[in-house]
């Protein structure tokens, strides 16, 4: 079973109490310092946002100032054992109270999102096929409900990130990498949702032609998110969705060289945004992956020849 994380203020409380019990068994007078350094590691090590050394060296030198003043040190070994005291102590409460499978935890937070994405692209898809708007709308609304799984989503984020510096010393997993993925597919979501409205409300319902390219696109789109959404449930390589995601990319491009309507234009960028998204989520950096999408230029294509060699190796 999982381990849950205990609320922060818990932790201090933990951390506090544990180093002033340890202190008194060993018999120090007046434990002040040990609770003191104990808070100001586990604060660096367990905190939400990054800490840089010096934020932390200040904050030992700050405990030790109010220690010094309320215990009266008279030796520098006392210092010391204080010292060695909390930050024992914050490390062990640090390591017992926070989840070793934080990433896991952002994984299965992302899945309903993506579940409720690839479900509902594929169905505004087929609507579109058959000018269907009442199966497009309820396709709409029901990526407004994805609204929740992002608050969802940014809750898990801010609780792991609690956690971060010891998921990576115990497995090696950077979880800010993980955070930038849910960051990444967070901006996607946000753009598709308005690439739907404007499929629905603009295309559908405003009566203009549905371009030929836009339905497989779409399905290109949620085949992709599919991918994407497989890979993550199996801690797989991202990189395996790229190609989809590609494709998908590739009938917006077709989609451009037809006529389109405002609407259809408009669909054509956010869905555009959504794919530049998503690639950057399965790793790509910004430059190439803006660089697949302006497929006119040759350097694009250049690009794209190395992705596919790459994902071939």
């Amino acid at each position: 079973m999982a381990r849950r994380e205990l609320p922060a203020a818990l932790q201090i409380l933990a951390a506090g109490g544990l180093a002033t019990v340890v202190a008194v068994l060993l018999g120090f007078d007046k434990p002040i310092g040990a609770p003191l350094f104990a808070i100001t590691t586990l604060e660096f090590v367990c905190a939400r946002h990054r800490r840089a050394i010096a934020v932390f060296f200040f904050g030992l030198g700050f405990g030790l100032a109010i220690a010094a003043v309320a215990s009266g040190y008279r030796s520098f070994d006392r210092i010391v054992l204080d010292l060695v005291v909390g930050v024992a102590v914050a490390m062990v409460v640090a390591f017992l109270t926070t989840p070793r499978n934080a990433t896991r935890q952002v994984n299965a937070s992302l899945e309903p999102l993506l579940n409720t994405l690839t479900v509902n692209v594929r169905t505004i898809a087929g609507a579109l096929r058959t000018r269907d708007a009442e199966s497009a709308r309820g396709a709409v609304y029901a990526l407004v409900d994805t609204e929740n799984d992002l608050r969802r989503l940014n809750e898990v984020l801010l609780a792991t990130r609690r956690s971060a510096a010891i998921t990576l010393w115990t497995t090696g997993q950077d979880l800010d990498a993980y955070a930038a993925t849910a960051r990444e597919i967070g901006y996607a979501v946000r753009n598709i949702r308005v690439m739907a409205r404007h499929a629905w409300w603009g295309v559908l319902h405003g009566g203009e032609p549905v371009p030929v390219a836009l339905p497989p696109m779409l399905e290109s789109l949620a085949d992709g998110v599919g991918l994407l959404r497989d890979e993550l449930r199996r801690d797989g390589t991202l990189r395996v969705a790229q190609p989809q995601l590609v494709s998908a990319a590739r009938w917006i491009d077709v989609m451009r060289n037809e006529r389109l309507g405002l609407a259809s234009a408009a669909v054509a960028a956010d869905a555009d945004a959504a794919v530049l998204n998503l690639l950057i989520a399965t790793g790509i950096p910004l430059a190439k992956a803006d660089a697949l999408l302006n497929h006119g230029k040759a350097e694009a294509a250049l690009t794209e020849r190395r992705l596919e060699t790459a994902l071939a190796a």
